[in-house]
């Protein structure tokens, strides 16, 4: 059989017509794509009941706007995070789209997006498709904490993705005509919007939003007054679109929160009365020096004595405190750090009686902030400087070689994947009140958990003759009742039926519940009984959803069956072989990528800077690889000050936006330099006697690469 080689390969895609080599990259894409979403089927979730704080309010949040009770009831956790991820969750439901497989198309879309945002720079399909595999593959993509696991960490790497895909995509083609704006000018509203109001810390890549604005804008109005072309400006004005979402869903947030709850506000930690009080209790000066805790016991205490309203509260710290501490240490002289103590502070207002509703807790909490700032200007209290972040600790003397120290562990930390891996056998603990069940309602996909021997159920039946002597029980194969089934009110199934017409009386109470615990394998029946004559008996299983006749319907919403699940494990664990090895690949390489790509930046800094300023080729590639590397690291310093200062933040989960972005940065460096580096090694024996081969690199090129059609 003879072999095809490379360059006849070449010579083949070569000769093709363009819209042939389109679809042919398309699909190699969707390929590839596909591929992705089948090995991600079937995965558990990490599901975490007891985090209340974290995963159990998303599910929950979801859950409440999945049946169209906006974010539920009002409490201390209601307005804490942000709600685009819960959401997400509830349109996944309502499509029935699970989880893992919506979360990975996401993703999936964003290096989509981004590959073809860099187009105009990568030209070739060859360097097109090495950065869509890099990024289309790397580990945080389906790993544990930043997938599996039910948060909103899963989500932040594909908004990051869209952020930059949509924002350099306009930059690149700002010569081309408004209509192919359109679709990048989403891609940013999406990924903006969406982002913001997903995570409280979005304010890391605040300062590329700022610089592209500038950048952009500027170039706009430089090419309107060479061409006067009304079209730039009309380019300038779309740019703001993404800004103006922005500002528009955070009103239409607010005001459903005031209708709701009383308050306007999208998040509470970050505008509201309790961030004001807590800023200023930040500002209060401790009198002990402990690292980690500014808002130390004794601080407290003298801050409940200048402050009547605090010292209400003042019971209630100390309970809430014992939570935090654990065991690990003496409750009463355990001291909390401060990525922690805005929890205690909530939960005293909480247990004090404050979150009756938004406006009572706001009021309260701007009557300390009034009695703090009022004690710190008489000076019963000393004040000290506070970050311009509300919840970031206070500088303190030292913390520049910390900070500095911690950025260089979070970089090696990045660069090598560390801690990143699929787990196929991954086992969720339950909580008292059966909070698995819920993530699975939620989510769409399967957990595993120790527990062997839980089935629930719950769903409606109604019999169209009508439901009066109905009954539903629980029954073996064997025919033995192991529980009766108690019908719960369904005034929206009856209004259902009459729209139908198919209502009969009693339908007003069709709906059932089901909590069992098998004490003997088996299959078992949901059975319906008129007086003693049985009516229907339906097998319970995974598969079963809907069964309708002339006579009864049934609809299943959900049914677990836990020793079901067990065996799916045996089934899927190559898939995690497969995806760990692929992680392991990265691991290997990681590191010689980051070095690699830091020197091919720095090759493109030095052509940039002798090329000049007019018609500089080297303008677009420096400034999108350098919009790239510095988000990763206006993240990476947040982090690591974080880690110094009030928690452990060095951690894959909180930085899984930034990694899409480091690994866009060392792979399009490299791309970017790699060829023109090759071509001038290539010209080493037309270079002059005692010319070093740093210098024939350094030297300018007559060639323009990188320019674009009518650009640059």
């Amino acid at each position: 059989m003879r072999t095809l080689r490379v360059g006849k390969l070449n010579k083949y895609f070569a000769g093709q017509p363009v819209w042939k080599k389109e679809l042919l990259f398309a699909v190699f894409l969707l390929l590839f794509a596909a591929l992705r979403q089948y090995l991600i089927r079937d995965l558990p979730i990490m599901a975490v009941p007891k985090g209340i704080h974290d995963d159990w309010i998303m599910v929950h949040l979801a859950d409440t706007l999945r049946s169209g009770q906006w974010l539920g009831e009002y409490n201390s956790l209601t307005l804490t995070k942000g709600m685009f991820f819960p959401l997400f969750l509830a349109v996944c439901n309502y499509l029935g789209i699970p989880y893992l497989t919506a979360a990975s198309l996401f993703y999936t879309a964003g290096c989509v997006l981004f590959v073809y945002a860099l187009r105009p720079l990568l030209k070739k399909y060859q360097s097109m498709g090495i950065l869509y595999l890099a990024l289309l593959w790397n580990p945080i993509s389906y790993s544990v904490q930043a997938f599996q696991r039910v948060y909103r960490n899963s989500i932040s790497y594909s908004q990051a993705l869209f952020i930059f895909a949509g924002f350099l995509a306009l930059y690149l083609r700002r010569k081309e005509p408004v209509r192919r704006h359109i679709l990048w000018i989403g891609a940013a509203a999406v990924g903006t919007v969406s982002f913001f109001y997903t995570r409280e810390d979005a304010i890391w890549l605040l300062p590329f939003l700022v610089v592209f604005m500038l950048v952009y804008g500027g170039s706009l109005l430089g090419l309107f007054r060479r061409e006067r072309k009304g079209e730039y400006l009309v380019k300038l004005a779309l740019l703001a679109l993404p800004f103006l979402g922005l500002w528009g869903t955070g009103q239409v947030i607010a005001g459903l929160n005031e209708q709701h709850y009383g308050i306007s506000t999208v998040n509470e930690l970050q505008d509201s009365g309790f961030s004001q009080m807590y800023k200023s209790m930040m500002a209060v000066k401790p009198q002990e020096d402990i690292p980690g805790v500014t808002i130390t016991r004794e601080k407290i205490a003298r801050m409940c004595d200048a402050c009547p309203t605090l010292k209400e509260l003042e019971p209630y710290f100390d309970s809430s405190r014992e939570f935090w501490a654990g065991e690990e240490g003496d409750a009463e002289n355990w001291e909390v750090r401060d990525g922690w103590m805005f929890w205690i502070v909530r939960t005293a207002l909480e247990q004090a009686g404050y979150y009756e509703d938004g406006a009572s807790a706001d009021a309260v909490c701007l009557q300390i902030r009034d009695e703090l700032e009022s004690a710190m200007d008489k000076g019963l209290l000393q004040r000290q400087p506070t970050m311009p972040s509300t919840y970031m600790s206070p500088w303190r003397k030292g913390y520049l070689g910390d900070l500095c120290g911690a950025m260089g562990r979070a970089v090696v930390y990045t660069a090598t994947y560390e801690g990143m891996e699929t787990l196929v056998y991954l086992y969720s603990e339950p909580d008292e009140n059966g909070g698995i069940p819920l993530f699975e309602r939620v989510t769409g996909n399967r957990a595993i958990w120790y527990e062997s021997n839980l089935l629930e159920a719950a769903g409606w039946y109604a019999d169209l003759s009508g439901m009066e002597g109905l009954s539903l029980c629980l029954e073996n194969e064997d025919g033995e009742m192991l529980a009766m089934v108690e019908f719960l009110d369904s005034p929206d199934i009856a209004a259902y039926m009459r729209q139908q017409g198919a209502y009969a009386p009693g339908m007003e109470k069709c709906r059932f519940f089901i909590k069992h615990y098998q004490e003997e394998e088996g299959p078992l029946y949901l059975c319906a009984y008129r007086g003693e004559e049985k009516a229907a008996s339906y097998l319970l299983s995974e598969e079963v959803v809907q069964e309708r006749n002339e006579e009864r319907w049934l609809n299943v919403d959900w049914y677990w069956d836990v020793p079901e699940r067990h065996g799916l494990l045996n089934e899927i664990a190559w898939k995690g072989t497969l995806l760990n090895g692929i992680r392991t690949v990265y691991r290997a390489t990681g590191p010689g990528l980051a070095v690699f790509g830091l020197l091919a930046y720095f090759i493109l800094c030095v052509w940039f800077g002798r090329a000049g300023r007019k018609e500089n080729p080297y303008l677009a590639p420096w400034l999108v690889t350098t919009a790239l590397l510095g988000s990763y690291l206006v993240l990476l310093a947040g982090i690591s000050y974080s880690e110094i200062s009030g928690w452990n933040a060095i951690l894959y989960w909180y930085l899984s936006g930034g990694y899409p972005v480091m690994l866009g940065f060392e792979v399009c460096a490299a791309l970017f330099a790699a060829p023109e580096v090759w071509k001038r090694m290539r010209n080493l024996k037309q270079h002059q006697p005692g010319e070093s081969p740093g210098r024939i690199l350094g030297r300018k090129s007559g060639r323009k690469c990188f320019q674009m059609p009518g650009d640059l």
